[in-house]
């Protein structure tokens, strides 16, 4: 497992605010598990959190000072 650093996350999350970190990243996780389970061709991979947070790593992820 991978630990982020918070003053990182919340750069890109937007906010300083830890609720609102992982309130923002739960969602955007919960979101893809959704769309796994509504799409029968992909079985998705349960690692909905890490690939979130992977995504922020990678600057692919919708969560951004933008996304309130």
């Amino acid at each position: 497992m991978k630990f982020y650093d918070l003053e990182w996350l919340a750069e890109k999350c937007g906010t300083d605010n830890k609720y609102e970190i992982t309130a923002k990243i739960a969602a955007e996780a919960r979101r893809e598990s959704e769309e796994s389970l509504n799409d029968k061709n992909n079985p998705g991979n349960e690692r909905y959190i890490s690939n979130v947070l992977l995504e922020i790593e990678e600057g692919k992820s919708p969560i951004n000072a933008k996304n309130e």
